[in-house]
């Protein structure tokens, strides 16, 4: 028989196709009759290679199938075929030796073993049986292919997870990542954990991440950031993140939707009104709401907490000798000299002009005194370009119980006066203290 011009039968008001195997031409024209009046196209062939061959090239719904075939076998056409697609149902017709000789031997759940002869009343409506099966799962394939076309054409990157697990990721979300399709991704063998980051921290768990967006509560707002593993020093974008239920065993959709530009125009905002355009630290205002926030919970939890207001020295006289550029740069310089010898909980805010304030949580007179110390032999140690000499000097004090923030300021305010007028370049406690040479009172 020609391979390339197979011997194809159609019925009305059919939409499946089998491959019929058999090198006996009398056993290929019954089960041929048989099949035809069931499928709407019947493939056949008389040896193995030329129904590989007819499979390849035509995909059938179903295969029948002798054992024993000239060329390929019926059991080597089956595991081959497997490689291509492992879900088409293959029946192998063979001696009743053959079979009980396969049947402990072969591990194919798609393939039936039928001993033959066979009588075709018997066996036909299982073949229907199986052409059904494999039509609903070609159906569902089609579906997910539709699925994938509508994700695909979708603007907002998505992302589908099934029973917990990665099931597929867009064009969308695949173009976020640099990469240009899902195999590609699968592929490089990392995950959507290995690119996304929620409060700075990678998303451990994508698929808990969108049942959490899912079954929120309150409804609230969840933002995730991406930042590519091989450019992390690029600006990541933003996306507020949304999940839907899809048909099916626990299948759930992540969609996000990009709003960097509002995120940092969001962030540019709160920067404009927290921080001091030209040192970064903290501005007044920024550094009421902290003191607020410290003097309560430190009232809350009876714990320590102390400023240190400090200024640099002779500033004026560095504006007049070296000019408002060079002070500018001082001060730059000194934010941020101080800000890298403070804590992570630390705060330092711009008091205004060349004064500076630090907000220690959880730290009493004695340490302040000492972060003070440390922080004014930094600075005196420092070279500040274009201007010799810099120092400054420090006022210390702690917060008093139940006392606002105000009176605990202005005991930091009265040292860092003593401090200047014990000659600069030193640290002052608040009053009460004993006095000390050197670097602290």
């Amino acid at each position: 028989m020609d391979m390339t011009d197979p011997a194809e039968h159609y019925a009305p008001g059919k939409h499946q196709s089998v491959l019929l195997a058999d090198p006996d031409a009398v056993g290929r024209a019954v089960w041929g009759r048989l099949l035809r009046a069931r499928f709407s196209l019947v493939l056949e062939a008389e040896n193995g290679v030329e129904a590989l061959a007819l499979f390849g090239r035509h995909k059938p719904d179903l295969v029948m199938a002798r054992i024993q075939m000239p060329g390929l076998d019926g059991v080597s056409m089956a595991l081959t075929a497997a490689d291509t697609d492992p879900h088409v149902p293959f029946f192998l017709l063979g001696t009743a030796r053959q079979v009980t000789q396969l049947a402990g031997a072969l591990f194919l759940p798609t393939v039936r073993l039928v001993p033959i002869p066979v009588d075709p009343v018997r066996l036909l409506p299982l073949v229907e049986d199986a052409a059904r099966v494999a039509a609903l799962r070609r159906s569902a394939g089609e579906s997910d292919r539709l699925v994938r076309f509508f994700l695909d054409a979708s603007p907002h990157p998505q992302a589908i997870f099934s029973r917990g697990r990665l099931e597929y990721v867009n064009r969308g979300l695949l173009r976020c990542m640099g990469l240009s399709s899902f195999h590609e991704f699968q592929a490089m063998g990392i995950g959507l954990s290995d690119f996304f980051q929620v409060e700075d921290a990678p998303l451990a768990d994508p698929a808990r991440f969108a049942r959490d967006v899912l079954d929120d509560p309150l409804d609230r707002e969840h933002i995730v950031s991406l930042v590519h593993p091989r450019h992390p020093g690029r600006p990541a974008h933003v996306f507020q993140a949304a999940a839907a239920r899809l048909p099916g065993a626990d299948r759930l959709m992540l969609t996000l939707t990009d709003i960097t530009e509002l995120e940092y125009e969001k962030r540019d905002l709160i920067d404009l009104a927290t921080v001091d355009p030209l040192t970064r630290a903290f501005n007044r205002r920024k550094l009421s709401e902290i003191l607020a926030d410290e003097t309560s919970r430190a009232r809350r939890y009876a714990t320590p907490l102390s400023v240190i207001l400090f200024d640099i020295d002779h500033f004026k006289r560095v504006n007049d000798t070296y000019g408002h550029d060079a002070g500018d740069v001082v001060l730059t310089e000194m934010a941020r000299l101080v800000m890298g010898l403070l804590r992570e909980n630390d705060r330092l805010a711009r008091w205004g002009g060349e004064e500076f304030l630090v907000v220690a949580p959880g730290v009493g007179l004695e340490g302040a005194a000492e972060l003070a110390e440390r922080l004014r032999a930094a600075v005196a140690a420092q070279a500040f370009p274009g201007v010799p000499g810099v120092t400054s000097s420090f006022g210390v004090a702690q917060y008093r119980p139940g006392e606002p923030p105000e009176p605990l300021v202005k005991r930091a305010d009265a040292a860092l006066y003593r401090a200047k007028e014990g000659g600069r370049n030193r640290v002052e406690r608040e009053a009460g203290e004993p006095a000390k040479t050197g670097g602290i009172n």
